[in-house]
């Protein structure tokens, strides 16, 4: 009888784990995620994609697009693309830099 309830209870973990994972996104998967969303962030800024390019984070107005399987922006006065990889778990979306920083943010759209 232990055994059965032990191997119940590794089961219902093992799928609560796989249910938790991040979710590495494809390009396609990462312009549906971001196009017309709102994300909100722990800093308490909300950052809007719009289906143009256009994206809006507090006062700030820039551009973005995905590259590949990557997100991409671009904040002035800067001319530069940062791209980032781009992973998905609930409600959350990743975004891991190059170097391996990372910013996780909520869709405020959807609470």
């Amino acid at each position: 009888m232990f055994a059965l309830a032990a191997a119940a209870t590794a089961a219902v973990l093992a799928q609560s784990a796989r249910a938790e994972a991040w979710r590495q996104l494809s390009g396609p998967e990462i312009s549906a995620a971001l196009s017309s969303r709102t994300l909100g962030y722990p800093d308490g800024t909300m950052q809007d994609f719009r289906p143009d390019g256009s994206t809006l984070a507090g006062q700030s107005a820039g551009s973005w697009r995905v590259d590949g399987d990557h997100y991409c922006s671009k904040w002035p006065p800067s001319d530069t693309w940062s791209c980032y990889a781009v992973a998905a778990q609930g409600l959350d979306i990743r975004f891991t830099a190059g170097d391996g920083g990372v910013t996780v943010g909520r869709y405020a759209d959807l609470n």
